[in-house]
């Protein structure tokens, strides 16, 4: 596969995207909505018939391109030595091990206390009424003895967590040095097939347990605790409301059901509708949904406002969305979490929490900690500050 900037690997459900090669980068005009310029991309493209890659918590950070080649596969076995192709820039060739129990050097920002002090800044906040949820986020930078190994890195997430959306994406061109944002996401933020549109908001989340006892215990408590409950509806009805407009028909469920990863019990929800004439593209209703409540806030313009004031690293590519969109509109968008950036020896995490009255700070900081733990298992490592 070709080694240029533009390689891209999306590992869904149902299947991989491959793309590599830039052939025509999304390049938005001045107030242009970024889904209009992926559509004139494609209409540009040379023939291309798909548009791929990621956007930034901040929309106007993106790395779009119609690339020059684009594979699809069914999704293979975790095995299956084509997950190790480097279809997306590498220096070196997939072949090293990730560095299991060698030294790396590591820096949360903010630390542990640091975090827990602005959760409590964001609690005084909600009392008061500003807002009422808000999402903050924490980062995590490790150094490795030797650069990354990103093919493996992806090979490991694909095979541990078969139900994510595992993915690789060049965005040399909007970082600058070379870099490749690599996650695993369990969060679907929109697909479209034909009229048919879904997404599947995650909000309300605790740490697993090794013991089955106390991980059942955890579970049955995720789901009668009213504070998380009240945090995925905030997050289910935002959701519902953005989608009403372009849909004849929205099924909302009234309940949240149980989801799991290795690491963490979710509350989740399956909103699924079907869309009316004309039919926007999936990328058009993916950036009509983001950001979300369970990424930003709610409401939405004071939570953003709030991000300032309380994170203390840009959030970038983090809680953006990731994917594709076919020249039909059709296309899958996850949301850019559980999820590092990678360049060279060093690789930047980031994790993040929904805060509601009723949140508590230590919880807070041990639901990011475990967020941090599927990267850090791929990465060869197994603990977070």
């Amino acid at each position: 596969m070709s080694t240029e900037p533009g390689g891209f690997v999306f590992v869904g459900p149902q299947g991989t995207v491959r793309a590599s090669g830039a052939a025509t980068p999304v390049c938005a005009g001045s107030g242009e909505p970024i889904a209009d310029a992926a559509v004139r991309a494609l209409a540009a493209g040379g023939g291309g018939d798909l548009v791929v890659g990621a956007v930034g918590f901040d929309p106007s950070m993106h790395a779009l391109t119609v690339p020059a080649e684009r594979f699809w596969e069914p999704r293979p076995a975790p095995d299956d030595p084509r997950l190790a192709a480097p279809a997306y820039p590498t220096d070196r060739p997939p072949t090293a091990p990730a560095f299991v129990g060698t030294r790396w050097d590591q820096r949360a920002e903010p630390s542990a206390a640091g975090y827990a002090a602005a959760v409590s800044r964001a609690l005084a906040r909600i009392e008061d009424g500003a807002f009422e949820k808000v999402v903050l986020a924490r980062s995590l930078a490790v150094t490795a003895p030797a650069p990354v190994e990103v093919a493996t890195v992806l090979t490991r997430l694909a095979a541990q967590h078969p139900g994510a959306y595992a993915f690789a994406v060049d965005t040399t061109r909007a970082t600058g040095p070379r870099r490749t944002m690599i996650g695993a996401s369990p969060e679907l933020l929109l697909s479209r097939r034909g009229r048919t549109v879904v997404s599947t908001p995650l909000a309300g989340t605790v740490p697993r347990s090794t013991d089955p006892a106390e991980d059942a215990r955890r579970a049955a408590a995720l789901v009668d605790s009213a504070k998380d409950r009240h945090e995925h509806a905030l997050v289910v009805a935002q959701v519902a409301e953005r989608l009403a407009p372009f849909c004849g028909r929205l099924d909302v469920p009234s309940a949240p059901e149980l989801s799991a990863t290795d690491t963490l019990w979710h509350l989740s929800s399956r909103v699924e509708g079907e869309l009316s004439d004309p039919a926007p593209t999936a990328l058009h209703l993916a950036t009509a949904l983001h950001p979300t409540a369970a990424v930003c806030g709610s409401p939405t313009a004071e939570a953003r406002r709030a991000l300032l004031d309380l994170e203390d690293v840009p959030r970038g590519f983090y809680t953006g969305l990731v994917g594709w969109c076919d020249d039909a509109g059709d296309g899958e968008w996850a949301v850019t979490i559980r999820c590092a950036e990678v360049s060279g020896r060093r690789a930047v995490l980031q994790a993040g929490a929904g805060i509601v009255a009723g949140s508590r700070p230590e919880a807070e900081v041990a639901e990011t900690t475990a967020k941090f733990r599927p990267l850090l298992a791929a990465l060869g490592l197994e603990a977070a500050p």
